[in-house]
């Protein structure tokens, strides 16, 4: 699984939660890698798991989660089984989060520049108060917070929403992290402001050398800033690859669902937007086979009892999907194309 540059590892992640009603399965046999210099998105509907695993990654789940299996290796390093105190050591310095809301981030108590001088103090040695404050200023101006002097002294309750989210993103990379999670951390804001913050997200991403783990339901904050995605439904992967795979050759059904359901700019003037009908599966109790198929169109008997195997498409894309098998039926296929071309030793993508 590791290609040399990779430094993170996840394999065969489950995580599940229990509740008063019975297990949930929210994460149930996720592999993937990040790679040195990535942008990762993990993309989804809400209940998908997309958040799970990234929490997973650094144990920031609530008390009733546990995770079943699996082993997550950062720089050789099993986080899973790291003991508390090592685990502090790389979380914040080596592997900082980003999270959606920050007025639930931000100590409303606290000055934010005070707030990202505490994360400097804690997770740099040797560092003094006087330096500590120096870096928490530069960071406020590279995250284009204007009179940085100013704001410093504010409280999370006096800045904007987009302001807010600057200095998350600040506190995020104020410790010079090798990793970045970011959950969903333009999802509050209004268009205008949003496309502000991944502008500044891939500024930082690319002058900083950062490996990002993107977490997302938007795919045009994934054509934007993820250079491969990873698409999640019902706990386990449907499909992965480049983002311009994704977009170009989409290659699952749940996948092609969710393109249907965003708008394109060729897109007719009447031409009204198809959502994918149904429901999430209840991951108390998830189907055998694959968790799309009551909400799949093509669906074959099949996809109701067995989980389809990795079908690869090219060295850097995949699906999980028994409509791209070679014995799968081409009437009502959506990538019967694919399939005779995989029979006549043409490239899938050609």
């Amino acid at each position: 699984m590791n290609n040399g540059d990779s430094v993170l590892q996840v394999e065969n992640l489950k995580t599940s939660f229990r509740t008063k009603a019975g297990i949930v399965q929210a994460v149930r046999g996720v592999s993937f890698e990040l790679n040195k210099g990535e942008v990762l998105g993990i993309v989804g509907e809400s209940g998908c798991g997309k958040s799970v695993t990234a929490m997973s990654v650094l144990r920031v789940l609530p008390e009733n989660a546990r995770h079943d299996t699996g082993r997550i290796l950062y720089m050789g390093k099993d986080l899973l089984t790291l003991p508390k105190k090592e685990l502090r050591k790389i979380r914040g310095g080596e592997i900082s989060m980003i999270f959606q809301d920050p007025m639930t981030s931000l100590s409303p108590l606290m000055k934010i520049g005070r707030q990202i001088e505490e994360a400097i103090l804690q997770n740099t040695q040797g560092i003094s108060k006087q330096d500590a404050r120096k870096k928490s200023l530069d960071m406020l101006k590279k995250v284009h917070i204007p009179d940085p002097e100013s704001r410093y002294n504010c409280y999370p309750h006096e800045l904007s929403g987009g302001m807010r989210q600057r200095v998350m993103i600040a506190m995020a990379l104020s410790c010079n992290p090798r990793v970045v999670i970011a959950d969903e951390p333009t999802t509050a804001l209004d268009v205008t402001i949003q496309k502000q913050i991944l502008l500044l997200l891939k500024e930082m991403c690319r002058s900083m050398d950062l490996s990002v783990i993107f977490i997302t339901h938007d795919l045009g904050v994934v054509a934007e800033l993820c250079d491969r995605v990873i698409v999640l439904y019902g706990g386990l992967i449907m499909e992965e690859g480049t983002a311009v795979e994704l977009f170009e050759h989409p290659s699952h059904p749940y996948t092609m669902g969710l393109l249907d359901s965003i708008p394109r700019l060729d897109q007719d003037k009447g031409e009204k937007l198809m959502p994918i009908p149904g429901s999430p599966p209840d991951l108390l109790a998830p189907p055998d086979g694959c968790p799309f198929y009551a909400r799949c169109k093509y669906a074959r008997r099949i996809c109701i009892h067995e989980k389809p195997d990795v079908i690869t498409l090219t060295e850097s894309h995949s699906s999980f999907c028994h409509l791209l098998r070679e014995d799968a039926p081409k009437n009502n296929n959506p990538f019967a194309d694919i399939t005779k071309s995989r029979e006549r030793g043409e490239p899938e993508n050609g």
